[in-house]
């Protein structure tokens, strides 16, 4: 059962440590004695149970990487997220932008556009307001050409009566055509 392989080392270290004890290099008081007993202990479950231990150390070594695995795994997953976040952040922002100039470049054309329009709107209406001047000009220059012909010929006509009644007083038929044909050139303009 027991083989002389196994057994040999325990017996060198059985024998050394009697010569050890013998020779008074390890005095025995109660340091060496809890030292030699941890030391023992230490052995012995290192021989029974090191398989055991050793197992579930391994276990918890494997738990341990496969934990921090998932952990680098997410961690990844979640900067690969924030990295696309940033990129369509940093892409809205030049979309943003493109709008902003796009949009003060539209203004400044329809300001344009529209001072053109108020321009030519106020050309229209000033033109439309000249012309209807002009034409109630012109028809208060008839009336007044008009009024003034007809208040001169009555006039005309009045100091011929006068002249007349004046010259049949005096006895002289002669009629004064100077007076009428300035009288009818002033008409004619």
């Amino acid at each position: 059962m027991f083989n002389n392989k196994k057994i040999t080392p325990y017996i060198f270290v059985f024998l050394a440590f009697c010569v050890v004890s013998s020779k008074h290099i390890i005095i025995y008081n109660e340091e060496i004695l809890v030292a030699l007993s941890f030391l023992f202990f230490v052995i012995f479950v290192s021989y029974y149970f090191g398989n055991n231990i050793k197992e579930s150390l391994d276990e918890r070594s494997s738990a341990i990487q496969s934990e921090l695995q998932n952990f680098l795994t997410l961690k990844k997953d979640c900067l690969n997220e924030l990295l696309k976040e940033y990129k369509k952040a940093s892409l809205s922002k030049q979309i943003l932008q493109n709008l902003t100039n796009f949009t003060k470049l539209q203004l400044k054309n329809k300001s344009k556009n529209s001072e053109k329009a108020l321009k030519t709107i106020f050309s229209q209406q000033t033109s439309h307001k000249l012309r209807s001047l002009s034409y109630a000009n012109f028809n208060l220059k008839s009336k007044l050409q008009q009024i003034i012909s007809d208040q001169l010929l009555t006039a005309v006509l009045v100091k011929s009566k006068k002249l007349k009644t004046k010259n049949n007083t005096q006895n002289k038929p002669e009629l004064n055509f100077t007076f009428l044909k300035q009288g009818v050139q002033t008409l004619a303009k």
